[in-house]
């Protein structure tokens, strides 16, 4: 007769999430709002963090700010919507991490009018961040998880693919992109043991906010608007899971945002 598994019981304790300490992980739009935020946590809980920018003196200032929260940061001056410098990004993490990079985080995000008073170069500019080059990232990624069946490739969208602002449409249609191509991708990696999350925030006090520092302050103090480390939280929460855990999507909002 066939022996039945232990089930276990609900009075037992659960297993101890797998943590992130010693991971390696690579974050793209690492040097400011949420991205900076995740990597300074992250660094303070054991990981080995490679960020990377566009501007040289955030990138010095975020790689200053994650190594004394932590063990290890790297940061490097490249544009994610440039294939020869996504291209050196992960060659430089193959040196770092020797080819075992356990988390991407796509993170770099950039907003601009939309149809009505936009222009091409500002809808190309926000295509190139939020999509061609968060898909890019997890081409690279991929190709260094795969042969292990081991991995986890985290995307910071936004609830602007569900809410569809109106003043807002272009940008709007990228994150959509990313929340339709994250449900297609999972089900194609999970069976190569590769975790996919997708993390939509709400209004969120970061750079990407068209509004005074002032203004800003005021919204998170009214529960309007919520902090960038209260998404680096949730993030970490995400890859901290073990292994047979795939927090597919979270969407995390203000208290009292209205839209």
């Amino acid at each position: 007769m066939a022996r039945r598994s232990k089930k276990r019981n609900a009075t037992e304790p659960r297993d101890e999430p797998a943590g992130v300490a010693g991971k390696s992980v690579v974050i793209n739009g690492g040097t400011t709002g949420i991205g900076l935020a995740t990597a300074i946590l992250l660094a303070s809980r054991g990981a080995r963090v490679m960020l990377f920018g566009r501007d040289r003196e955030e990138v010095k200032g975020a790689v200053a700010e994650a190594t004394c929260a932590g063990t290890e940061a790297f940061g490097m001056v490249a544009d994610v919507t440039r294939q020869r410098d996504v291209m050196r990004v992960f060659k430089e993490a193959d040196k770092r991490f020797g080819k075992h990079l356990d988390i991407l985080i796509n993170n770099a995000a950039f907003i601009d009018n939309g149809v009505p008073d936009g222009d091409y170069d500002g809808w190309r500019k926000m295509l190139d961040t939020n999509v061609l080059g968060y898909l890019h990232c997890a081409r690279q990624a991929l190709d260094r998880m795969r042969p292990r069946k081991d991995g986890h490739i985290l995307m910071v969208g936004s609830m602007s693919a569900d809410l569809r602002e109106p003043n807002n449409d272009v940008y709007v249609a990228t994150k959509a992109a990313i929340q339709a191509n994250c449900e297609a991708l999972r089900k194609h990696v999970n069976k190569d043991g590769i975790r996919l999350t997708l993390i939509e925030p709400g209004a969120v006090d970061t750079p990407l906010q068209r509004k005074s520092e002032a203004d800003k302050a005021r919204r998170v103090r009214a529960m309007e608007m919520i902090e960038p480390a209260d998404i680096a939280e949730c993030i970490v929460f995400a890859l901290s899971q073990p292994k047979r855990v795939d927090i597919v999507q979270m969407q995390v909002r203000p208290l009292k945002q209205l839209i």
